[in-house]
């Protein structure tokens, strides 16, 4: 393309330079420049409609210009209305794989369509991410995934996924796997509107027996602190590498957990100005219930915080006494670590993994953590509480303590008639 353009004689007709954005340009940018038309729309006193010739040879520029005005005159100088194209950057779901991304975005609060955005805990997030992978994998081993558009998935998919699971995991977390890809497909089908079944809608679960509840003694407990003082804290990675899993904090924590009966973000943050005294010197201590908080979140829902309570019996005043209750009530200082450099996760996961660590130390043989503090607690506090542990606990109803939490191996029906609220009943 090069050379000047031949200078227009027919009406409206005019040289335009794409360099200089101009009409009849004086510039030497040859090879930019291009014939226009410009059309007066008639009736109007400036309204005009403007085409950019193909031809740079002017006699047919001349003939796209006429009938362009004859294209005009005809529909009353109204083009064909055409949709505009919308531009997104988002990338369209086509295979499993791509959803897999799709959906970890939605549950992180990311989507794009805001009115639909869902966010979860990130630990839950996590694991659900981690199920939908060992979904791609079992999909792997029959098709390619990076082929196969997801609206291809098929039972043949769930089938081999299916029986991979059974093999692989208990059936609690099996059941787990299986109503998280529900979960992913239902996304798919009714979020990102991909034109499918979901092939996880109809499976048959598995039979989840009753949890063997394990808890601690009060020889076993004692048996964790005294290994705090005296067994070895370090612990042999599997990387070759050696780390300590002593703190100082970490007898204190241990107590309090097993004394408040807390989640572990419950404990690990709980502060002196959290503790409420009664007209009648009832002492309890007030905590946002973090579990509802999410599940609210989760949901979208607002309103007044979800509360929860830890009433303080002989055995926990007795900590704080020690602790330095008279010197810190009311102030807004953490009980366990109260001049932290690191994060409340940072300490949580530090304490659980010590208290397995000292629990290994101290010669326990049975598998019990740090949870099974909480656990401890509530079955104690259940003797006395029977159906009103719940309203401590915040669980829903008294069937999950039973199926999760109380122990009922630790009392006899003598012991129960005489315990005092105290831990271990000592």
């Amino acid at each position: 393309m090069s050379g000047k353009l031949k200078k227009p004689k027919f009406t409206g007709m005019k040289i335009y330079c794409n360099t200089c954005k101009r009409d009849n340009p004086t510039c030497k940018h040859h090879d930019s420049h291009v014939y226009r038309v410009r059309l007066h729309v008639k009736g109007s006193t400036k309204g005009v409609k403007v085409k950019t010739l193909l031809s740079r040879d002017y006699d047919e520029a001349v003939d796209e210009a006429i009938a362009f005005k004859k294209e005009m005159v005809s529909v009353n100088y109204q083009p064909e209305y055409k949709p505009k194209e919308r531009t997104s950057t988002v990338q369209t779901i086509q295979t499993l794989v791509s959803g897999i991304l799709k959906y970890d975005q939605y549950l992180n609060g990311k989507h794009e369509l805001v009115h639909l955005r869902k966010e979860v805990g990130d630990a839950h997030r996590k694991e659900t991410i981690r199920f939908c992978t060992y979904f791609c994998d079992a999909v792997k081993k029959i098709d390619n995934v990076t082929l196969l558009p997801i609206s291809e998935i098929s039972q043949h998919h769930v089938a081999a996924f299916y029986s991979w699971a059974e093999k692989e995991y208990a059936p609690r977390t099996f059941n787990k796997m299986m109503a998280a890809m529900k979960g992913f497909f239902d996304f798919i089908v009714a979020v990102e509107k991909i034109k499918m079944e979901n092939p996880f809608a109809v499976y048959v679960t598995k039979e989840v027996g009753k949890q063997n509840i394990q808890t601690l003694s009060k020889t076993e407990f004692e048996a964790v602190l005294e290994a705090v003082d005296n067994a070895s804290p370090i612990f042999n990675m599997k990387t070759g590498e050696k780390k300590t899993m002593f703190y100082p904090y970490l007898k204190n924590a241990f107590k309090l957990f097993l004394l408040t009966g807390g989640r572990r973000e419950e404990v690990v943050d709980l502060k002196w100005s959290d503790l409420m005294i009664t007209v009648q010197d009832v002492r309890f201590f007030q905590v946002a219930n973090g579990k509802v908080e999410k599940q609210k979140r989760s949901k979208n829902l607002h309103g007044a915080t979800a509360n929860k309570f830890f009433p303080v019996n002989a055995d926990l005043m007795e900590l704080l006494t020690e602790l330095g209750y008279e010197e810190f009530k009311g102030q807004d200082k953490f009980i366990i670590a109260p001049e932290r450099t690191v994060s409340s996760k940072t300490i949580m996961d530090r304490v659980s993994k010590a208290f397995t660590h000292y629990r290994k130390e101290a010669g326990i043989t049975k598998e019990v953590s740090l949870d099974e503090l909480r656990k401890t607690y509530l079955t104690w506090m259940n003797t006395i509480m029977n159906k009103d542990t719940k309203i401590l606990s915040s669980h829903s109803n008294q069937e999950v303590l039973n199926n999760h939490y109380i122990d009922p191996t630790v009392l006899s029906a003598v012991e129960k008639a005489n315990l005092e609220f105290r831990i271990f009943a000592s």
